[in-house]
Parts: structure tokens; C-alpha cells; sequence
């Protein structure tokens, strides 16, 4: 059965950095958990690495933090993504209908190519690095892990910051579709860190309100990049499949000493997609405590039935507190349908 999350045109950032996709109205199949039996996989880096395409075409998306910052990152352009999938041959079919016919799917395609609307608030907050004073500079957290990755703006957020600041850190990135995770996040990360690299004998990608164009991924530039990220000890993970015991047990749990932030957006559209979020949530957040999670969320999601006030429920049946962050100033995030930025914790 189909369903309407009912959002008109706020729920989505199109290829433009303009709110609202084609349709203008997110749709999304409803399977029921116990149906889907996608396995969950881990991707070595090397091998996400071996299908980029000779270039990426990108635009500019705008974050403003509540204190006035504004950071400008790279994002592939879905134009781009569907030129590489039809260069590479009919079995991606599948994967450019889900492109340009739906927003989401349960079960088949989780949304990760879109830019979601709260992803951008979510961003917005990381980019004055959080409430919290222990993780403001990251000094006590060794580890990232953005559920429902996607286009990984929130992540991107924190990865220039460590850049520029060289803190060493592990990028978790999991999403539901491996395809999402080659075609559109490792591309994205590539950019951010393009545009955070450049000098002399490196012209990376220059970033302002209208920038867009290509950036060539020449075998030189795909071994500085991993050669960079060796040197300033920023290591990525990247893992795909549902939300399961057997997605947590693929991510180690942080150092004793040091916290876990991790990252969602737009992962409780629904009940069931909510009760299979929070589990594994806390299943990671317990690990150790200097751990919190900080989530982007409409308040409701008209006709499947997900909402913020659910998503605290099941955190309270797990032990674990859901409280929305106040004063955050967040841009833009007062009009149209309700949006909040939730954090999480054990007791």
C-alpha cells in the first residue's frame, strides 16, 4: 500500500539547493519488518573507491549555524548520478527508477538520495558543534556514525571541522541501499574534502552560493585523498543493509574514555521504522557513556504515522531519555511543517 508522507514541499532539497523534489510530495511503500531480508554488508573503502567516475558534478548546498556561521559544502548532483548508472549498464534500472519515481520505499529504498530538509537543521546545529560542552570541539569523542546516511550532510559538518582542525576520528556511515553509499556519500566526502585541501598544486573545488561544475577524480587525486586521511588518522567505515543486531555488531564500540555522537535524520517516518531505530540507537548508545545521539525530525509524519512524540515513547521503553534541544535558532525551521532536533541518552 502507498502511502503520502503529506509534506507539499518541504520536505525534500532538490539538485538546486530549492525545498521540494519533483513531485513535490514524498511517497513512500509500507512492508512490514519480519519481510525484509536484505543482508547487511560492510564496504572496504578501496573497493567504494574502484567505481567513481572520472569526474563529479556538483552544486553548493548552504548551511547557516544559529550563531550566523555559514559553511557551503559539495554535493554530487543527481544528474550526475544517473548519467554514471547508465554508462554502467541495464542492471541499474532498478536503481534509477528509484531515482526518479519515489522518494522512499520501505524495505526496497530508503530515500538516501535526496537531500531531506532535516538534515539540513541537523547540520545547521553541528556546525556550532552541538549543546553540549564535552563534544563542542569533538575533544572526547573518537567516533561519528550517521544512521540513514544518505547524502551525509550532517557528517560532513564534523568531517571539515576535523580537517581543519586535524582531529582524528572514524566516520561511521550506514545506509540502508549500498548504492547510496557509492553513488552519492564517498563521492560527497571526496568533495568536502576537495574543497578543505586545495592549494598550489591542487585546485579542489571553490565554494560559494552559485558554485557548481566538475571535479576530476584522476587516479593522483583518489590516492592523496586516501593518503590524506591516512595521515591525519580519519578513517571511514561504510555499512549498508537495515537497521538490525547485525548492523550494530559490524561498529565497534569507542574507547572506554572517549563518546559516540551519532547522527540521523528523517528516520522515524513511520512506527515500525521508529521501533527498529531505537533499538539499535540504544543498543549503541550503552556502550559506553560519553555517548549521545542527536536526531532531525518533523514533529509528524502525516499518513504513516511517525512522529517525534513516538520516537520519545520507544526511547522511554528502552531506558533511555529523548528531550528536544531548546533555544537551538536554527534557520528556517519555525515555518511550514514542525521540525525539531531531539537529543538522546541512557539513564
Amino acid at each position: 500500500m502507498a502511502f503520502s508522507f503529506g509534506f507539499g514541499g518541504d520536505d525534500a532539497v532538490d539538485e538546486g539547493g530549492a525545498v521540494g523534489g519533483s513531485s513535490g510530495v514524498a511517497t513512500t511503500t509500507k512492508q512490514p519488518l519480519q519481510e525484509q531480508h536484505v543482508p547487511v554488508k560492510q564496504h572496504a573503502l578501496g573497493d567504494l573507491l574502484s567505481t567513481l567516475p572520472e569526474h563529479l558534478s556538483y552544486s553548493t548546498v548552504r548551511i547557516e549555524s544559529p550563531t550566523g556561521r555559514v559553511l557551503f559544502l559539495p554535493r554530487r548532483d543527481l544528474y550526475d548520478v544517473r548519467v554514471q548508472l547508465l554508462q554502467e549498464g541495464p542492471d541499474n534500472d532498478e536503481v534509477i527508477d528509484q531515482i526518479e519515481e519515489s522518494d522512499l520505499r520501505s524495505g526496497v529504498y530508503e530515500g538516501g538520495f535526496k537531500t531531506w530538509e532535516c538534515s539540513l537543521d541537523l547540520g545547521s546545529l553541528l556546525l556550532d558543534r552541538g549543546p553540549r560542552k564535552d563534544i563542542d570541539e569533538l575533544i572526547r569523542c573518537d567516533q561519528i556514525i550517521e544512521l540513514g546516511a544518505g547524502t551525509a550532510l550532517p557528517s560532513l559538518v564534523l568531517f571539515q571541522h576535523a580537517l581543519h582542525n586535524s582531529i582524528p576520528l572514524t566516520f561511521t556511515m550506514a545506509d540502508y541501499n549500498d548504492a547510496v553509499l557509492r553513488l552519492v556519500t564517498l563521492p560527497n566526502i571526496i568533495l568536502t574534502w576537495a574543497a578543505n585541501t586545495s592549494d598550489a598544486n591542487f585546485p579542489g573545488p571553490e565554494l560559494d552560493a552559485s558554485s557548481k561544475g566538475d571535479f576530476e577524480l584522476s587516479p593522483q587525486v583518489l590516492q592523496r585523498f586516501t593518503a590524506d586521511m591516512q595521515s591525519k588518522q580519519i578513517n571511514f567505515r561504510f555499512l549498508s543493509g537495515p537497521w538490525s543486531a547485525s548492523l550494530a555488531n559490524l561498529i565497534p564500540a569507542s574507547a572506554p574514555e572517549m563518546g559516540t555522537v551519532i547522527l540521523a535524520a528523517e528516520t522515524i517516518y513511520s512506527p515500525e521504522s521508529t521501533e527498529a531505530f531505537v533499538e539499535l540507537l540504544c543498543e549503541l548508545l550503552k556502550r559506553v557513556k560519553m555517548s549521545k545521539a542527536m536526531i532531525g525530525a518533523k514533529r509528524m509524519y502525516f499518513g504513516v504515522g511517525g512522529s517525534v512524540d513516538g520516537l520519545k515513547a520507544a526511547c522511554r521503553d528502552k531506558g533511555a531519555v529523548a528531550y528536544e534541544i531548546e533555544n537551538h535558532g536554527v534557520p528556517g525551521m519555525e515555518g511550514g511543517i514542525g521540525r525539531a532536533l531531539v537529543e538522546v541518552q541512557m539513564y
